[in-house]
């Protein structure tokens, strides 16, 4: 059976009482908001909506893991300094001041990339 019956039944059964249709409106929101986050570094994600730092934060240790990257530039990525960009895009800048972008959309830009 398929949430979207389970939404329409309970609805149905239910339908002078919005505590039950609320109760299982947020069940199920926090069941999709956890499995988003366990999205790999290719996470895409509308325009209007923008990465939380934590969800960056994932997204550009993704990319490390996935590239091999061992370090940020002898930093660990704990250590780089984060600066929320327009947008909803984000820097981790280490002290040498090199930069590693992640755009809302996910896309990483290491030091050295071409601008796109």
């Amino acid at each position: 059976m398929t949430e979207q019956k389970l939404i329409t039944q309970n609805k149905d059964t239910t339908a002078n009482s919005t505590n039950d249709d609320t109760d299982f409106s947020e069940s199920s929101s926090s069941v999709e908001n956890s499995s988003s986050s366990e999205s790999s570094s290719t996470q895409s994600t509308t325009s209007s909506t923008a990465l939380t730092e934590s969800q960056a934060r994932q997204v550009l240790k993704n990319w490390a893991d996935s590239d091999n990257v061992d370090s940020f530039g002898g930093y660990s990525l704990d250590e780089l300094e984060t600066i929320k960009g327009e947008n909803g895009n984000w820097n981790f800048v280490n002290d040498d001041g090199l930069s590693w972008g992640v755009s809302s959309t996910g896309k990483i830009h290491a030091p050295g990339d071409p601008m796109q």
